[in-house]
């Protein structure tokens, strides 16, 4: 079974109908089951596989979600979250232009929280799982940088180039925690 946490409402956005279960805080159309990310009401061990798209920067406490998705989560079962890229070149530009530091990370006012790919290495590692693979992603229509050849560029600095990141995650066994 494919659990899907935060599906979220959006008609147009194809995610919100992946999975036998969605999850969300609210009901919404496509939501078969509402509660908290931080405690759902499942027993241990159900899931094969969660989804989780542009949740976790929203939550109050990702590493409380994350060991939650771990303990519904089958022995085997893998997790596959996304989360803004928070160094894309777009957004540091941006959070000089207005005078922030680039370190604080928050790419928008809603996000309670950032990370770039090593700090979720970490955050995954404490909930215990392992980063399986990364696949960056680009969530702007091809052509509409247009930077000429600083773009061709860009493509080969990932972490700079992309808007978003995919993690493909594992729960770690015990022993390997030690």
């Amino acid at each position: 079974m494919v659990l899907n946490i935060g599906c979220g409402g959006r008609p147009e956005d194809r995610a919100t109908t992946i999975g036998d279960v969605r999850l969300d805080s609210e009901k919404l159309p496509s939501v078969t089951i509402v509660a908290d990310a931080h405690n759902m009401p499942f027993r241990g061990n159900v899931f094969g596989t969660i989804v989780c798209f542009e949740v976790l920067e929203h939550l109050d406490s990702p590493i409380k979600a994350l060991r939650e998705f771990r303990r519904v989560l089958k022995e085997e079962g893998r997790v596959v979250i996304t989360v803004p890229n928070v160094w894309y070149w777009r957004r540091i530009f941006r959070t000089l232009l207005k005078g922030h530091g680039v370190l604080e990370k928050t790419p928008h006012a809603n996000h309670k929280q950032a990370w770039d790919i090593y700090d979720f290495h970490r955050l995954a590692y404490q909930a215990e799982f392992r980063v399986i693979k990364v696949k960056w992603l680009d969530w702007y229509p091809k052509g509409k940088l247009k930077l000429g050849s600083l773009d061709r560029i860009l493509w080969f600095i990932p972490q700079v180039c992309f808007t978003h990141a995919m993690f493909k995650l594992r729960a770690i066994n015990k022993p390997e925690l030690e």
